[in-house]
Formats: C-alpha cells, structure tokens, sequence
C-alpha cells in the first residue's frame, strides 16, 4: 500500500511572510556592507541558501509505503519494531485530514502533510493500524508547538 506525501510538514505561507523575510536579510546585508562586516555577510548568504535548499526539498512529493516487514518514507527503511504510533492532524479551517505523524521508538514525531486523495487515505489508514497503533492525539514539546506556529 502506499500514500503521496510532502517530503516533511508543508505549510502555506503567504507574500507577506517571504517580503518580510527578505526585507529582513537586505537589511542585514546593508548593515554589514556599510559597518564592513563580511562574516555577516557571508553568514546572511548561508541562510538564504539553506532556507532555499529546505524550501525546495518540504515541496517535494514522495511516498509513503507498508510491507510486511518494513514501513517506507522515501528512501528510509523503518522496521516495525522501531514504530510506536501514528495519528492524522485534522486541519479544521479546511475540513479535512492534513498531516499524518509518524512516532518511532524514541518518541520522536516525522510529521508528512498528505498529497494523496481521502479514499487512497483511508485504505492506507485501515492497513497501517494493523501493524502500529493509532492514537487520537500526542503530546507535542513547547519547542514543537512553536515551530508549527511560526510556520517553519
């Protein structure tokens, strides 16, 4: 069985968050240039370029995949020993199921927003709780819960 996810948690983000964002690194650039320090400069170019690589690789689309012996996100091979739980997030303001987070061993989330239709969902859904439970909700750490608040 298998199911179309972002590589990762996608947010929608608006224009004004990216003008903000970039209005933000020209100032510190401009700041830099005029007060002659290349090391900001050169540490503003490093966190364009890793938010440029980050963004490109959240809107790529993979697939999720379960076998009898394993569970596969892309590339990565989880054995089912090595799984705990999953839950769905429901986004209310869109009325449906967005994000599927997986919970290995070490109680640490892999949040993927789901790219796929409800009944391919669903079918994925009914065979992945044969294998690891569902839960209805887990307990996110405060870093977490900002990290999803500010959309990053």
């Amino acid at each position: 069985m298998e199911l179309k996810v972002y590589n990762g948690e996608y947010f929608e983000r608006g224009k004004v968050r990216y003008l903000v964002f970039c209005l933000i690194i020209l100032l510190v650039v401009v700041l830099s240039v005029l007060w002659s320090n290349t090391a900001w400069w050169i540490f503003v170019i490093f966190i364009v370029g890793g938010y440029m690589f980050y963004l490109t690789k959240v809107n790529d689309t993979t697939s999720m995949i379960i076998w009898k012996q394993s569970f596969q996100i892309w590339k990565t091979v989880f054995p089912w020993w090595t799984l705990k739980w999953f839950v769905l997030e429901y986004h209310t303001e869109k009325k449906k199921i967005q994000n599927i987070v997986i919970i290995d061993d070490k109680n640490s989330p892999r949040i993927y927003s789901i790219k796929d239709t409800e009944e391919n969902l669903e079918n994925f859904v009914n065979e992945l709780n044969e294998y690891i439970p569902m839960l209805d909700n887990y307990n996110q750490t405060t870093f977490d819960r900002i990290i999803r608040k500010l959309k990053l």
